[in-house]
């Protein structure tokens, strides 16, 4: 669902922006703190955003073969928000047996910071790379005091479930070694890979996740797509912008398959698993989890379910709803006010 459109800079950037910024909190509930920043005109689609949802044709057919599906992650077109200097390394970390490639990005002022993050990008766990969300993890390490580590996890197939996980499990075992304070956080698929590993860390004693920082995250796999948690028609939308809400929501319930199919590779594991399905874990694990997700993502009914159930757990959490943006929101840094918006929001909140 990209195209050249994340080239363009949406027409009244800056306004947009200080608007979001000053937007307060909506409510505060059973121990979630929201914030529904809608758009103006309310239950649109953003311009942008628009653009490349209303190109899906009727009855969408996402095509399953890895090549094909693999083009479909990749991003151009993002913009550098950083203002000052900014230090961007490739690492090896080896530790726990594995050897994985991590960018280490941290602003020079904060090179001795105490605190990391350690992220994992989007690409349905088959694609991707850690490149794809540079830019926006640049920004968040020049807003945050902190050391960001974007993870080159493994891909599914080639490496199927949990090698991902495991590969992320080693970072953080590896920084506990130089760092006061570790945060997890990822987009889509690398959310869902961050709650995995923050699971195992807690379960191996390895460390306390201090806080979650997760983008439109997937969080069950296998679920039922004719039930609740993909039900479009209780997402309020113009009538006008209403059947081209279902056939994205369409293309996304045929992703979900497809992906969990080439995550686990034929294991026979059983898709409940915590692990697996992280909505489904103890909430009681997740500390200081904040969810930031567009009004029309298809994966936004899941991240609602799961926020309420870490918020009951802990009375510790924060959702933040963007009007008019639909998933994988991050390739449009720069370009979508929304997308600073929520990038300055988690760098505060880490």
């Amino acid at each position: 669902m990209l195209n050249d459109t994340t080239t363009k800079q949406s027409l009244g950037y800056n306004d947009e922006l200080r608007r979001l910024q000053k937007m307060r909190v909506s409510s505060v509930e059973d121990g979630v703190t929201s914030w529904i920043k809608e758009r103006d005109p309310i239950h649109t689609f953003e311009p942008l955003v628009w653009e490349t949802v209303a190109e899906i044709e009727e009855n969408p057919q996402l095509p399953t073969d890895l090549f094909s599906l693999r083009q479909g992650t990749e991003t151009s077109g993002q913009r550098d928000l950083t203002n000052v200097e900014m230090k961007v390394e490739m690492q090896q970390i080896v530790s726990m047996n594995r050897r994985v490639r991590v960018i280490r990005i941290a602003r020079m002022d904060h090179l001795t910071a105490d605190k990391a993050l350690i992220y994992f990008h989007v690409g349905a766990y088959y694609g991707g790379t850690p490149e794809d969300v540079l830019l926006a993890l640049k920004f968040v390490a020049e807003q945050a005091n902190c050391v960001v580590y974007n993870v080159d996890y493994a891909l599914a197939p080639e490496q199927a479930y949990p090698a991902g996980i495991l590969d992320g499990l080693a970072v953080v075992a590896a920084m506990t070694k130089s760092y006061q304070q570790i945060s997890l956080g990822g987009d889509s698929a690398g959310g869902s890979i961050a709650l995995a590993v923050s699971q195992l860390c807690k379960s191996m004693g390895i460390c306390t996740i201090a806080s979650h920082m997760l983008f439109y995250p997937t969080l069950i796999q296998g679920s039922d797509l004719n039930g609740p948690l993909w039900d479009d028609r209780s997402i309020p939308v113009v009538d006008e912008q209403r059947d081209a809400l279902h056939r994205s929501y369409q293309l996304f319930e045929q992703l979900d398959t497809i992906m969990s199919g080439y995550y686990v590779a034929d294991q026979p594991v059983d898709l409940t698993a915590p692990l697996l399905s992280p909505l489904l874990a103890d909430p009681e694990i997740f500390h200081r989890v904040t969810v930031l997700v567009g009004e029309y993502d298809p994966f936004r009914l899941q991240d609602e379910a799961f926020i309420k159930k870490v918020g009951h757990a802990n009375d510790d959490a924060n959702y933040f709803r963007y009007g008019g943006i639909s998933h994988a929101f991050l390739n449009f840094t720069g370009n979508v006010p929304a997308v600073e918006d929520a990038l300055a929001t988690a760098a505060r909140l880490i």
